[in-house]
C-alpha cells in the first residue's frame, strides 16, 4: 500500500511540475517573443488585440477528420514587425534567412520562415489567434498559431509559450 501511495504522490508532483511555473508568461495568459528582434517582450491577448485583427475561416485535417473553424487574431508578421526583426541591410534579402520557432507550453514546436510570411515574398497569413468561432480560446491557452494554408493542423501550436526569431545561418 505504501508503494501505491508513493506512485500516486509521484504522479501528482509530476503533473504539477509539468504546468507553467507561477509568474511565467504562460501562467499569466501570455507568451514571450525573443531572439533576433529589437524589442523582446511578453505578449498578452490584450497586446495582440491592439494589432490589426484578422478573421479567417480555416478548414484542415486533424485527428483523421476534416475540421472547420473561424479564427480571430493578429497576423504573425504584424506581431513580429511590432518587435522589429533584426536584419542586416548589407545582406540582400536577409529576411529570407530568418526562421520563426513557435513552442507551446507542452513542448510542441512548429517552424516557419520569415520569407513565407513576409508580404513581399510568400505572404502566408499565419495567425496568432486569440478567438475560435467568436469565443476566447480558453483551455487552449491565451493564443495559438494557425497556419491556414496548411492542409493538416500539424503546425497549429496551442497555448503558445514562446516565439523565437532565429538567424538560419547560425
Amino acid at each position: 500500500m505504501k508503494m501505491r501511495s508513493f506512485f500516486v504522490a509521484l504522479l501528482v508532483v509530476g503533473a504539477t511540475s509539468a504546468s507553467a511555473p507561477a509568474g511565467s508568461p504562460s501562467s499569466e495568459g501570455a507568451f514571450r517573443v525573443f531572439g533576433q528582434v529589437q524589442t523582446p517582450k511578453i505578449v498578452t491577448v490584450r497586446a495582440l488585440q491592439k494589432l490589426p485583427d484578422t478573421n479567417q475561416n480555416v478548414t484542415y485535417f486533424a485527428a483523421g477528420s476534416v475540421v472547420s473553424h473561424s479564427f480571430t487574431g493578429a497576423l504573425l508578421w504584424d506581431l513580429l514587425q511590432s518587435v522589429g526583426i533584426i536584419v542586416n541591410p548589407a545582406i540582400k534579402n536577409d529576411i529570407l534567412r530568418k526562421t520563426i520557432v513557435v513552442t507551446g507550453t507542452d513542448g510542441y514546436v512548429a517552424v516557419f520562415t520569415a520569407g513565407e510570411i513576409a508580404p513581399n515574398f510568400g505572404g502566408n497569413q499565419v495567425l496568432v489567434a486569440y478567438e475560435v468561432d467568436g469565443q476566447p480560446l480558453g483551455t487552449d491557452g491565451p493564443a495559438e498559431i494557425i497556419a491556414p494554408g496548411d492542409k493538416a493542423g500539424g503546425r497549429f501550436v496551442h497555448n503558445i509559450a514562446t516565439i523565437e526569431v532565429r538567424d538560419g545561418t547560425k
